[in-house]
C-alpha cells in the first residue's frame, strides 16, 4: 500500500507541479508580449515521460492488465492470440511490436503513451487546467480505468481532441478520424452521433433544466426492467460494436443483468455534476475564450445522465456513457480553476474531496477487505 501511495500522490503532485510551471511560465511570457509555449516545453515532456513510465514498469495493476498482458506474451511465444475480437489497428501494431522482441512495458507504454499525448494535446491551449488534470487523474479513479480499458481510453481522450473539429463544423473530418479510431475500438463510430450532442439549441435553458434531467435519469435508472425491453430491439447494435456477447448474457442471466449499485463510485460523481451545473454559468464567464466548454458540459451531462440509467445493470452497458469520462475530467477541472480563482473555499474542498477520495478508499479495500477484489487497484511494478 505505501508503494501505491507514494507512486499515485506522488505522480499526481509531480505532474500538477509541472503543469502549474509551465502555465506560469505561458502566462508570463503572453504578459511580456510573447506567445504560447508549445507542448514541447520541458515541463509537459517531463510529465508526459513520468506518465509512460509509471504506466509502462507497472505489474498487476488494472483488472484488465493480465488480459493485455497474455495476449502480448502469447504473440511472441505463440505468434497468434485466441482472442479474436481485438481491432485490427489494435492487433496490427501490438503483433508487430511483439515480432520486433519488445518488452511488454514498451507495449503498455506504448498505448499510455497515446493517453496522455491526445489529452496534453487537447490541453495545449488550457494549460491553466494541467495541475488539476493531474490532481484529478491519479487521485480520481481515472488512471486506474485508463490502465484497465487501454483501448477505449484512447477513444476517450480522442473525444476531448475532436471537440475543436464540433466547434469548427469540419463534419466530414471528424467523422473520417472516428472510422479510423474505430481499428483501435470499435466504440468509436459512437463517437459519430455525438458530434450532433454540441449543436442542439438550448438558448434560455435554465440552471433547473440539467438538474430536472439527471433526477429523470437517477430515477428510471432505478427500475432498470425496461432497459431489456429496449435493448431487445437493438441488440444487432451490440453486435456491431463487439458486445454482442454482453448483449446475449444480459438477455439470459438475470443476476447479471440487473445489479442494484449504490455507494460513493455512484454518489460522488453525481454529487460532483451538481455542483458543476450550479456553478457553470460563472465558468463560462470566466473562460469565455474557450468556444469548446459548452460541449464538454454537455458531454459531461451526459455521460452522467447515461451512467445513472445504466447504473444498476452490468457495468458493459456504461460503456457507451464512458466514452464521454474525459470530458467529465476536463469540465470537473474548470470547476476547480474557477472555485480557486473565485476564492471560494468550501466549494473546492467539497469537489475535491469527493474526486480526490477515490484512491485512498480504494487502497484501504485492497489491504482491509480479506480475499480483496480490489488488489488491481495496487501499484505494482516488475522492476522490484
Amino acid at each position: 500500500m505505501i508503494q501505491s501511495l507514494i507512486v499515485y500522490c506522488g505522480t499526481a503532485t509531480m505532474i500538477a507541479l509541472l503543469g502549474w510551471h509551465v502555465n506560469r511560465r505561458e502566462q508570463l511570457a503572453i504578459a511580456s508580449g510573447g506567445t504560447v509555449l508549445p507542448l514541447h516545453s520541458w515541463e509537459i515532456v517531463t510529465a508526459v515521460l513520468l506518465y509512460i513510465t509509471i504506466s509502462s514498469v507497472r505489474w498487476l495493476t488494472s483488472w484488465d492488465y493480465s488480459m493485455y498482458y497474455d495476449y502480448y506474451v502469447s504473440m511472441q511465444s505463440l505468434g497468434d492470440f485466441s482472442r479474436e475480437n481485438f481491432e485490427p489497428g489494435f492487433h496490427y501494431i501490438s503483433s508487430m511490436m511483439a515480432q520486433m522482441g519488445m518488452h511488454y512495458a514498451a507495449f503498455f507504454g506504448f498505448w499510455a503513451m497515446l493517453h496522455i499525448v491526445l489529452l496534453t494535446y487537447a490541453l495545449r491551449h488550457r494549460k491553466v487546467l494541467l495541475p488539476w488534470i493531474a490532481l484529478c487523474l491519479f487521485l480520481g479513479p481515472y488512471y486506474i480505468w485508463w490502465m484497465s480499458t487501454i483501448r477505449q481510453a484512447i477513444i476517450e481522450c480522442l473525444l476531448v481532441v475532436l471537440i475543436e473539429l464540433i466547434v469548427r463544423r469540419r463534419f466530414w473530418l471528424y467523422c473520417l478520424i472516428s472510422i479510423v479510431a474505430m481499428l483501435i475500438h470499435k466504440m468509436a463510430i459512437l463517437l459519430i452521433p455525438l458530434y450532433f450532442v454540441p449543436l442542439i439549441p438550448v438558448r434560455g435553458a435554465k440552471r433547473w433544466l440539467p438538474y430536472a434531467l439527471l433526477v429523470a435519469c437517477v430515477v428510471l435508472g432505478s427500475f432498470p426492467q425496461w432497459i431489456k425491453w429496449c435493448f431487445d430491439q437493438v441488440g444487432q447494435l451490440f453486435a456491431l460494436v463487439g458486445y454482442g456477447h454482453y448483449y446475449r448474457l444480459f438477455n439470459t442471466d438475470v443476476t447479471y443483468a440487473f445489479r442494484p449499485v449504490i455507494g460513493p463510485a455512484r454518489l460522488f460523481p453525481l454529487l460532483t455534476g451538481c455542483i458543476i451545473i450550479w456553478y457553470y454559468p460563472s465558468i463560462k464567464r470566466m473562460f469565455s475564450s474557450d468556444l469548446g466548454l459548452s460541449a464538454l458540459f454537455r458531454f459531461s451531462l451526459l455521460h452522467l445522465g447515461y451512467l445513472n440509467l445504466m447504473g444498476n445493470t452490468t457495468q458493459y452497458l456504461s460503456r457507451p456513457g464512458d466514452l464521454m469520462r474525459c470530458c467529465f475530467l476536463v469540465m470537473i477541472s474548470y470547476t476547480m480553476c474557477y472555485l480557486w480563482r473565485a476564492r471560494k473555499w468550501v466549494a473546492l474542498a467539497a469537489i475535491a474531496a469527493i474526486n480526490f477520495y477515490y484512491i485512498f478508499y480504494e487502497l484501504h479495500k485492497a489491504v482491509t477487505i480479506r480475499g480483496s477484489i480490489y488488489t488491481p487497484e495496487l501499484y505494482q511494478t516488475f522492476l522490484f
